[in-house]
């Protein structure tokens, strides 16, 4: 009768593009009779995400968090999709005798991003969710993983016979609304005064139902057994991961997962005298210049577990978000009256109250977009002034990239004569303001 012992210690951790931290995921298989060894995953998530999503699948802040009371909802708490092929990518794994026959496992965290074990069925709470592991024999197979979880590809990715062949579907949604009731600036009016946010992920203001897609970049190696192959010395319990050994690589393997989407954010502010009451910014359009070669695309398209790289892309209408609850932060005089929605410019530096700090963001997951011209790309923002008719702010934007697992944060001053780019930033989803450019 074989025998199992599982110790789980498991963190994910988001990670910037230059740093890293590392995590322990100790299984120990009790010596002899034939013990089984399970798949040990340690997800180090260089995610890059800058702002933390409300309610959808989007990864940001400190770990693949979600509301405790709606783990039950796929929406919500996908969890993370875990593909083992064998050690040349031309077919499946086949483990050792467990549950799990396959070669597609579904991996569960809990509200905190921590204690991720594998499961079959997912219960209505974390703590009712029963783990199945997925055990390893002595031959050497390649992990593969991304996120969110999507059960469907058990049968729609059912045979391979190539690497290549290992993509998932992707989506950028062509419209939607955005309520941009909670506050995410940097600064906040509290108690009479301008006041930095203690919180350094603030909720992201964006689509519910659109998704971050993240993709297993193996730069530590993909390779995986139960430490066990002939002829090799076998591979102990406190032994760190050596999935880049393609003869006995162990049992345990650190994921980094990558974006495979990128992201823009648009603020908006009033620093031209605008108009003296509230302004609402109640649309953004993002859409191919005239003229242009129709770089920017919505709708479906395949993600490569391999690299991540986007293919199959075709819809070139453009992007739309209409948006509620933002009233433009008025730049105005000094000796003027500041509030809620009034600001006097200040200082410089990370300490400075400006349009750029106090004002929110919303944004968007894109695909992304190697790199684009002075007259590739428009932006339209749409203002309105109480019950007047609403003024259509046409942008070209100046030429960039919008690359994958960067966060592209415009922010727009209005006036009365035009809408004026301020600066555009570009963020590894993680704080970073660079200097302002202007047009």
């Amino acid at each position: 009768m074989k025998t199992t012992k599982t110790m789980w210690v498991m963190l994910i951790a988001l990670l910037t593009a230059t740093s890293c931290s590392e995590t322990e995921t100790e299984i120990d298989p009790e010596p002899g009779s034939g013990g089984q060894v399970a798949l040990g995953i340690t997800p180090n998530l260089k995610v890059d995400a800058g702002t933390r999503a409300e309610t959808k699948s989007v990864v940001s802040g400190g770990a693949i968090t979600y509301p405790v009371d709606q783990y039950a909802s796929s929406d919500y708490a996908p969890g993370l999709g875990v593909w083992v092929t064998n050690s040349g990518a031309t077919g499946w794994y086949t483990p050792d005798g467990t549950e799990y026959e396959g070669h597609h496992v579904w991996y569960m965290g809990d509200e905190t991003g921590k204690n991720w074990i594998s499961v079959k069925d997912k219960k209505d709470t974390y703590k009712l969710t029963k783990e199945v592991p997925y055990y390893l024999t002595k031959t050497v197979g390649k992990v593969y993983a991304y996120y969110p979880y999507d059960a469907t590809l058990t049968t729609t990715l059912s045979s391979i016979s190539s690497e290549s062949d290992l993509k998932i579907p992707v989506k950028v949604l062509a419209s939607g609304e955005i309520d941009a009731s909670t506050d995410n600036a940097k600064r906040r009016w509290v108690d009479g005064k301008w006041s930095p946010v203690s919180n350094k992920t603030p909720e992201n203001l964006s689509l519910s139902t659109e998704k971050d897609y993240l993709y297993f970049a193996a730069t530590e190696g993909r390779y995986v057994n139960n430490g066990r192959a002939d002829g090799q010395t076998p591979v102990t319990p406190d032994a760190d991961p050596d999935n880049n050994n393609a003869d006995n690589p162990g049992y345990k393997i650190n994921l980094d997962m990558h974006h495979g989407m990128a992201m823009i954010s648009f603020r908006v502010y009033d620093g031209g005298h605008l108009s003296d009451n509230d302004v609402k910014f109640t649309k953004f359009e993002v859409k191919n210049h005239t003229g242009g070669t129709n770089l920017f695309k919505t709708g479906n398209g395949k993600m490569a577990l391999k690299d991540g790289a986007i293919t199959e892309t075709s819809t070139t209408t453009g992007m739309a978000r209409t948006i509620t609850n933002y009233i433009l932060m008025r730049q105005i005089e000094e000796g003027g009256t500041e509030g809620a929605h009034a600001f006097i410019a200040a200082g410089s530096g990370s300490s400075a109250i400006k349009g750029t700090f106090v004002s929110r963001t919303v944004s968007a997951v894109i695909y992304p977009i190697e790199t684009f011209g002075d007259n590739e790309i428009d932006v339209e923002i749409t203002l309105q002034e109480g019950s007047k008719t609403a003024v259509v702010y046409p942008i070209t934007l100046p030429g960039n990239s919008w690359d994958a697992g960067s966060n592209y944060i415009y922010t727009f001053s209005a006036g009365r004569n035009k809408l004026t780019i301020m600066d555009v930033t570009v963020e590894a989803w993680a704080e970073s303001e660079q200097e302002e450019i202007p047009l």
